[in-house]
């Protein structure tokens, strides 16, 4: 799915002024499309969907744009923290088509070129932006935490699927924190932007699933 959803965004060109929309790009995340079932969030649990991983594209692509210095116009964190967009904590985007997108503008008087690589032998993805330099220089404060809530006890759920004897662990407990990332980008001495990135995740149980189907 990573190496699906990221080769959407391989050759685009963006001109100046123009807005970069995720999901405009992206296109229908269906099988039909060549994406598979895998792990994604769905209100208060994880489970099974097609399209998972595509947020570690969103995610990367955010990146990018944060530290190119680019103009953030939309970007919405997850629900709840998920270990591999850490660390840093607060610099993760999530997508949902229709409702929920990734959006920069391209601020500058020079087209931009994306290009994106996935090296499946290192587990990486990446996202080259292409551009004219424009002499910016970006600067991260944070992340600053707050309003740590402790997550709750963990819930076993009954499962008929799996043999009576079995117990498989299906979310992993963390958490909930504010968390604020600021970011000051500048030409020279002039500041372009002076942005702050809040996210609200949640506390996570764990859950652990008990079999009940008997021989």
């Amino acid at each position: 799915n990573i190496k699906r959803a990221a080769a959407q965004f391989h050759g685009l060109v963006i001109p100046p002024g123009e807005i970069f929309s995720f999901n405009r790009y992206l296109g229908k995340v269906t099988a039909a499309n060549g994406y598979e079932d895998s792990l994604i969030i769905w209100g208060d649990r994880t489970r099974i969907g097609i399209g998972g991983g595509v947020c570690q594209v969103s995610t990367t692509a955010f990146r990018a744009a944060f530290w190119g210095g680019y103009e953030i116009i939309e970007r919405h964190a997850h629900g709840y923290r998920v270990h591999w967009y850490e660390p840093p904590l607060g610099l993760d985007a999530t997508v949902y088509a229709p409702m929920v997108d990734f959006k920069f503008r391209n601020d500058t008087p020079y087209y931009l070129l994306i290009e994106t690589e996935v090296d499946e032998k290192r587990g990486t993805l990446t996202f080259y932006f292409y551009s004219t330099p424009t002499g910016r220089t970006v600067e991260m404060q944070g992340p600053f935490l707050s309003n740590h809530v402790s997550h709750g006890p963990p819930e076993y759920r009954e499962d008929p699927t799996l043999p009576k004897g079995v117990v498989k662990q299906v979310e992993w407990a963390v958490d909930g924190v504010d968390v604020e990332v600021r970011r000051i980008v500048k030409e020279g001495d002039r500041v372009v932007h002076r942005d702050v990135f809040f996210s609200r995740y949640k506390p996570w149980n764990a859950v652990y699933l008990v079999g009940t189907r008997e021989g």
